[in-house]
């Protein structure tokens, strides 16, 4: 807990994915909303199959983040977290010419009783 789920489109030039998901798991850290670092598990996965709006044209690229989270937290400290990673993903991403950009933060919640974790050493 927490998990960050990235979806990108394959059409963003030199994006790099683990340097986002770094950022973006620091900048959580740091906001005091997670005690541990290693608590956090974000992985990314680059698409190539997709289709924004008709689909005429390649103008278009997307980030979508899916952030899970236990049941508890209100939903002031969700919108605080969704635009502390929406901040963090538009310094990451910078304008590319003749393309349109959509970033996005989705919040989600598990069930805290039906979540379950285990850590083997």
């Amino acid at each position: 807990m927490p998990h960050i789920h990235l979806e990108y489109s394959d059409n963003l030039p030199s994006f790099e994915a683990k340097k986002v998901l770094k950022a973006l798991n620091l900048a959580f850290f740091e906001s005091g909303h997670v005690s541990d670092l290693s608590d956090i598990k974000s992985r990314a996965v680059r698409q190539d199959s997709y289709v924004i709006g008709s689909g005429e044209g390649s103008s278009e690229a997307y980030l979508h983040a899916k952030v899970s989270l236990l049941t508890g937290r209100s939903l002031a400290v969700q919108q605080e977290i969704s635009e502390l990673l929406l901040n963090v993903l538009q310094q990451q991403v910078p304008p590319v010419a003749g393309l349109q950009i959509q970033i996005c933060v989705e919040m989600l919640e598990m069930n805290k009783e039906t979540y379950s974790k285990q850590i083997v050493k």
